[in-house]
């Protein structure tokens, strides 16, 4: 659709033409298309026209410019700064209203408006802060929970929460309404050591983590009074790891049934598929469409070699759609001898024994039923003893491989071993797994149980990656925190010592409209940047919720506001 579109047309329809808004005042409809050429007509003319830096105001040194958040009506600009402090800044002024340079005792991360009036911050002291924007002298409260830096801060409008994550891993809800004596009412609802961050869509039916391990975590249908029940234990690079090594880790495989499509809450999805070339290692910053559409990830690969930008869809698919579900299905393990059930006896499988005299006394039914199993047992061992030799050869490696990994050697080496297997758990209280990670308690010698073990298949993860590019690798080791307009047309990210401004495709068409034309992850097109501008590393970046103008600040703590800017050569 946006591709048939003329230079002629995107300029009469762009935000500066006369013949647009002539249009305009006498009442004539507007074109289709003409939403992308105004976008455009914006977007590609961002410039900068303000900045501030604490030189101005001879005021102590802020150090980097972590993270900017606007109010929700774009009438305020809070800074998160290294050295413990926030700045408030009026957005179309550009001037600084007030400080707090003693927010935290340590690097403040993040900011999250919660209203019009209130909003968080965490830092890297482990405790977040809730503050009144009308009365900034004191925090209203400080919350404890958390046992390292805290990076991410989300609020479900949905059950009225505030969400939490850190480097330790643990993603923490706060209901800011209840207070006790000690602290707020809070509750750890998912933890896994690689937690890197974690976004709620707009509705707060998603969460969208990601991981140290190059990977994206999605929740569907999210419901965060359950949610530390239901993935109580789950390791999500533990699962990636059994789709990778194609073995199956039984203490990864019994969460199978958190990825059922048919599951009405709290479903997991694995996205893990990036351009080529991009082996990614770490997940480092990741935002969520305005509309809940997609996931924006920015990304390091290994060894530092690269990093990338990318774009994922996180809509829930339909049930009824089975085409992409486990695309690389694994067939369940061959039954071992163990596992078969006893054959029927007849005289084909069964020798005949010799006549014997007659004796007095009956052969007990049962014990008639033992000996029948002991001889087909035997009889099946005779049938698999060519393929034991390997087994046998390969069994140290398997020892040291597996048991040293979690991957579970094959059931018929366990048993020659006369060891006991771990079986899958049952629906019972007494087989739960644990929060710390452990192996859960399980029955040993139960056939039944064995019998489910073969029925696990190793899922694969759905294509999920639409739009691609490969940034600048200046400044290894900073979380560089992209964004994305309100709209959700462009994407501001930084790039070095500015930024750039990339869009789905060259008219700045909304990813509903490029959809229809997508054959399969597309690089993002460059429509604007600005280089140069910041004496450090940008490392944060922010569109105005409500007004065309965007936001970046820098490690040396300067920021800069950029707007549209009517110059030749737009079109």
């Amino acid at each position: 659709m946006g591709s048939n579109y003329t230079s002629t047309f995107m300029s009469r329809n762009s935000a500066f033409s006369p013949y647009r808004l002539l249009r305009r005042e006498i009442g004539l409809p507007t074109p289709i298309g003409a939403e992308n050429a105004l976008s455009k007509s914006l977007y590609c003319g961002m410039k900068p026209i303000a900045s501030w830096d604490y030189e101005k105001d001879n005021d102590v040194p802020t150090g980097g410019v972590f993270n900017l958040e606007f109010s929700p009506e774009g009438n305020l600009l809070v800074a998160a700064c290294e050295k413990r402090s926030i700045q408030i800044f009026d957005p179309l002024t550009h001037y600084r209203i007030r400080s707090v340079n003693v927010a935290h005792s340590d690097c403040v991360n993040c900011v999250k408006f919660l209203d019009s009036r209130m909003f968080a911050t965490c830092s890297d002291d482990a405790t977040i802060a809730l503050w009144d924007i009308r009365n900034l002298g004191r925090k209203i409260c400080s919350l404890i929970g958390h046992s390292n830096w805290v990076k991410n801060i989300e609020f479900s409008v949905k059950d009225k929460l505030l969400v939490t994550s850190g480097l330790d891993g643990s993603i923490y809800t706060w209901d800011i309404n209840s207070y006790t004596e000690c602290n707020v009412v809070h509750h750890r609802v998912f933890h896994a050591s690689d937690l890197m961050r974690c976004r709620l869509s707009p509705d707060a039916k998603q969460m969208v983590m990601c991981t140290t391990g190059g990977l994206l975590v999605i929740i569907h249908n999210l419901n965060l009074s359950t949610l530390a029940h239901d993935l109580r234990g789950f390791k999500p690079n533990l699962y990636r790891l059994m789709q990778m090594s194609h073995q199956l880790i039984p203490i990864a495989a019994m969460y199978d049934h958190l990825f059922d499509e048919e599951r009405r809450e709290n479903r997991v999805e694995l996205v893990c598929d990036f351009p080529e070339g991009n082996d990614a290692k770490v997940v480092s910053a990741l935002q969520i469409h305005p509309q809940g559409w997609c996931a924006l990830s920015r990304n390091i690969s290994h060894g530092d070699r690269s990093e990338w930008s990318c774009i994922h869809d996180i809509q829930p698919t339909d049930s009824s759609d089975k085409s992409t579900l486990d695309t690389e299905t694994r067939s369940p393990p061959s039954p071992t001898p163990s596992l078969l059930p006893a054959p029927a006896l007849t005289s084909a499988n069964v020798p005949v024994p010799a006549p014997s005299p007659p004796s007095p006394r009956r052969t007990p039914p049962a014990r008639a039923r033992r000996l029948a199993r002991h001889m087909n047992f035997r009889m099946l061992r005779q049938r698999n003893s060519n393929s034991r030799g390997q087994m046998g050869r390969n069994f140290n490696m398997q020892r040291i491989m597996g048991f040293a990994t979690g991957i579970a050697p094959p059931a018929s080496l366990a048993r020659s071993r006369s060891a006991p297997r771990l079986l899958p758990p049952t629906t019972s209280d007494s087989t739960t797994p644990s929060t710390s990670g452990q192996t859960p308690a399980g029955r040993y010698g139960d056939t039944s149980a064995e019998e489910e073990a073969t029925k696990h298949y190793i899922r694969q993860n759905r294509q999920r990656l639409l739009y691609y590019i490969e940034e600048t690798n200046e400044g290894r080791g900073f979380i560089k925190e992209l964004c994305f307009s309100s709209d959700g047309r462009l994407v501001c990210s930084p790039f070095g010592r500015g930024m750039h401004l990339l869009a789905l495709n060259k008219d700045c068409s909304e990813l509903s409209h490029c959809v229809q034309d997508f054959r399969g992850p597309t690089p993002l097109v460059e429509v604007g940047q600005s280089l140069g501008i910041h004496q450090d590393l940008v490392v944060s970046s922010k569109f105005s919720p409500r007004h065309h103008l965007l936001v970046t600040g820098c490690l040396e703590g300067k920021i800069v506001w950029y707007e549209p800017y009517s110059g030749e050569g737009l079109f």
